[in-house]
């Protein structure tokens, strides 16, 4: 599979980051309680950061692209 363009990369790094940490906490706070949405977050958080690693890291998204 070939890769996206950088800005378009940086751009799905910065929502894989973002929108499932935010989405568990609010569906966490809203179905259950304050501490169990925080916790949600905090478990989606954590695998969303590995998630960009191996895309950063293994997949060398990092990079800018050569012309």
């Amino acid at each position: 599979m070939k890769k996206p363009k950088y800005p378009y990369r940086i751009l799905i790094i910065m929502a894989i980051l973002t929108v499932p940490p935010i989405g568990a906490t609010q569906l966490g706070w809203y179905l259950y309680d304050q501490q169990t949405g925080f916790d949600y977050g905090m478990i989606i958080g954590t695998f969303s950061v590995i998630l960009v690693a191996w895309l950063m890291y293994e997949k060398n998204w990092r990079e800018e692209d050569e012309d």
